[in-house]
């Protein structure tokens, strides 16, 4: 599946275009601070520190408090299901 098309299902999913760019740059990486997703994620910098926290306050990344700080996806099956609940909670 191509990134343009993983970002639009994860917006259908009820993600910002930020939060899925983000977090399939995670998956990509398997953990990165906010410089690495920018360059992968092609998000600005100041913008990856907001959809990491809007990933973590769904359940969908980790937050390595360090310095920099570091980000890790839950595996893509975690995020399925927590993503799919989600939905299932708000229609």
């Amino acid at each position: 599946m191509n990134d343009e098309r993983a970002t639009e299902g994860l917006k259908r999913l009820g993600l910002t275009t930020y939060e899925a760019r983000v977090f399939l740059a995670l998956e990509k990486l398997g953990r990165g601070a906010a410089s690495e997703i920018s360059e992968v994620a092609d998000v600005p910098r100041s913008q990856v520190y907001g959809a990491a926290e809007g990933l973590e306050k769904q359940g969908l990344i980790e937050t390595q408090q360090s310095t920099p700080t570091v980000y890790r996806p839950v595996t893509l099956e975690q995020a399925r299901r927590l993503l799919l609940d989600q939905l299932a909670e708000t229609g």
